[in-house]
């Protein structure tokens, strides 16, 4: 029924009058429409004037006013000469204004706007044909239209020019669309556009009952994107993004056929669900039957501004990533990568791998992790060739075999690896690891310290990862110069992030003083060093809090100390030696009895002590026997920590 109220009358003054109530033609309803008609005294149509309050035509709600000068009917149907029109849309927003011209052609209608930078053709239905509309852009700038069209799609800037045509034929629209120097943003500045050249072509079939078919094609030649941390760069070959689907409105949008290319740097296919309800759009589906990246063009345009989030930016990278995977309500359905030939450098020297291939793969129930390594570094420590085999369950897998890192002489291996789903779905790692017998000496000089003798070798049960904090709950027991080193009840929080922290209690049992103070270029010692360092604090890897002693033992068989252990001693712990320097520079060593330092670190002053009080009101840092008897002799309670590590650095320097 085209109304439910329609009347007709001429008047006098040679005018038409129809009105029409509540009614609906095709996909256009309306609340009122009224028609008026000029006459000329034989009574042919001068001009006419049509108003339509309460559309609706695909979605859009509003009052539309239509002023001929000078136009009438043709085969039934108005056209118009010369003519404005004006459309306001509901709530208020800004109006479109523009002008009509007759097209020249049967039951047709012209639109203008913006000063001619769109041009459109309305052909009327004619017996069996349907409607037919042509529009041609011809550089139309965005930035005129209204507010309330870029709000509509959640911009709150949206800029650049459109050239190009859209053609609909009945139910369905043809695209041929070029944009140039597109500029949009949202409010949050999270999806943002700058300077981009695009092209747009497809068709899309516009039935609001069962709703609309898609394919279109669209392709980006320049510009630059940010889509949440994801930061593209202007492209240096073609972006293109080809998609057919079908799209119904207050329901979904399903992509059967998906394509992204860029270039020869990342390609992806597959299918693709969205559904909408009240709180918006949400993702149900994602199905990637293939993808491969080339590195290193694919990480710096897909990946670096993910993983500078996460702390890792600049990598440096190469070789080729390839698979599948599939989402499913918010949750990882399958998953399939092979590595070829992967190489990851650290811009700031914390980790690189090389010749990493293989294959991770997992589906709804199991994983298999089959990776082959030729080597890795890991803060300047380089590991030697590896392989690594994992298998089990999605929420708790773990080694099948040993991970063995040859390291030096020696190898760090873990003999269990074991990554499960805490109560609240987040990966927790645990891992039992140990150190089979390193030089000492190879080691320091692949770290570039100060060469140390003797070996290192060492145990780590039970160390468990979650999120950004590592807990060595089994503690670690280090065999070092001859010695032991405890560490209970250390906790690492953001090892790779910024501002790392460390937490630890520290044991020291009976270090070699000879192989120790050899290594730091400190001077001389002999004898046995034990101690500790409890609650110690670590931020960004400086010692920020700790209440550290260090003592040598009594029964240590042989107990001497050089000229110049006594001198950096004195200037670390603020005393000087009890004898004269004339004297002093006469032996080369001294006996000792014993000798310590202690220091509680609080807000950057070290409040110092030794192993015995003096009668001076001092302290003893080494308290000599026989002959010649030597003392340091401590008066400084209070030394500034920034300028203790100074100190410390001057010795290591050997300055």
């Amino acid at each position: 029924m085209l109304a439910t109220l329609l009347s007709c009358a001429v008047l006098a003054d040679n005018r038409l009058e129809i009105e029409s109530g509540p009614g609906r033609a095709g996909a256009l309803s309306w609340e009122a429409l009224s028609l008026q008609v000029s006459l000329d005294e034989s009574g042919g149509t001068l001009g006419w004037h049509a108003q339509g309050t309460g559309l609706e035509l695909a979605g859009q709600h509003g009052r539309l006013s239509v002023d001929c000068e000078h136009g009438g009917l043709r085969s039934g149907r108005p056209w118009c000469e010369r003519g404005a029109f004006e459309w306001q849309p509901a709530g208020g927003g800004s109006a479109i204004v523009g002008q009509l011209f007759d097209p020249a052609e049967a039951a047709g209608v012209g639109l203008a706007l913006a000063d001619d930078q769109v041009r459109a053709v309305l052909h009327w239905p004619d017996g069996e044909r349907e409607l037919q509309a042509a529009v041609r852009l011809r550089g139309f700038d965005l930035a005129i239209l209204p507010d309330p069209v870029a709000a509509a799609v959640g911009l709150s800037v949206l800029e650049g020019r459109v050239d190009g045509s859209l053609r609909l034929d009945g139910m369905l629209l043809h695209l041929d669309l070029a944009l140039s120097s597109i500029g949009f943003d949202r409010p949050d500045g999270l999806f943002a556009g700058a300077d981009l050249s695009l092209g747009l072509r497809g068709e899309v079939g516009l039935d609001p009952d069962n709703g609309w078919s898609f394919s279109v094609a669209l392709s980006q030649e320049a510009g630059e994107l940010l889509a949440g941390p994801v930061y593209l760069p202007p492209p240096d070959a073609p972006l293109s993004l080809s998609a057919a689907g079908h799209f119904l409105p207050g329901s979904g949008l399903r992509v059967e056929s998906l394509r992204l290319v860029d270039g020869d740097q990342f390609q992806a296919g597959g299918t693709l669900g969205l559904v909408q309800d009240e709180g918006g759009w949400s993702l149900a589906s994602l199905d990637i039957d293939d993808f491969e990246l080339r590195l290193p063009g694919a990480w710096s345009r897909w990946g670096e501004g993910l993983a500078a989030t996460a702390g890792f930016g600049g990598l440096q990278t190469s070789g080729r990533l390839g698979g599948a995977f599939s989402w499913r309500d918010g949750e990882l359905g399958s998953l399939r990568i092979d590595a070829d030939s992967i190489a990851v450098e650290d811009a700031n020297g914390r980790f690189a791998l090389a010749g990493l291939d293989g294959r991770v793969e997992r589906d709804r129930e199991r994983m298999s992790v089959a990776l082959d390594l030729a080597a890795i570094e890991l803060f300047s420590l380089d590991f030697g060739q590896t392989r690594m085999r994992a298998s089990g369950s999605n929420d708790d897998w773990q080694l099948s075999e040993a991970l063995v890192l040859p390291l030096l002489d020696g190898a760090v291996v873990l003999d269990r690896l074991r990554v499960r789903a805490d109560a609240g779905g987040a990966p927790r790692v645990e891992l039992d690891a140990r150190i089979e017998p390193l030089e000492l000496a190879d080691l320091t000089d692949m770290l570039g310290f100060p060469t140390f003798g003797g070996t290192l070798s060492g145990r780590f049960p039970g160390v468990q990862f979650e999120g950004d904090r590592i807990a060595f709950t089994g503690g670690i027991d280090v065999q070092a110069f001859s010695g032991r080193i405890g560490l209970g009840e250390l906790v690492i929080e953001r090892p790779f992030g910024s501002l790392p922290a460390l937490a630890a209690q520290v044991e020291i049992e009976r270090l070699d003083l000879a192989e120790l103070t050899g290594a730091f270029n400190f001077g001389h010692m002999e004898g046995k060093l034990s101690g500790w360092m409890r609650d110690l604090r670590l931020l960004d890897w400086r010692p920020v809090a700790m209440d550290a002693r260090l003592y040598t033992h009594e029964d240590a068989p042989s107990r001497r100390i050089s000229q110049r252990a006594v001198e950096n001693l004195s200037r670390l712990g603020g005393g000087a030696a009890a004898l004269s320097a004339p004297l002093l520079r006469m032996f080369e060593d001294f006996p000792y009895r014993r000798a310590g330092l202690a220091c509680r670190l609080d807000r950057n002053i070290c409040h110092i002590d030794g192993v015995a009080p003096h009668e001076s009101g001092g302290f003893y840092i080494v308290e000599g026997r026989s002959l010649p008897r030597l003392d340091v002799i401590g008066h400084r309670r209070l030394i500034d920590w920034p300028r203790l590590v100074a100190q410390l650095a001057a010795i290591a320097g050997g300055r």
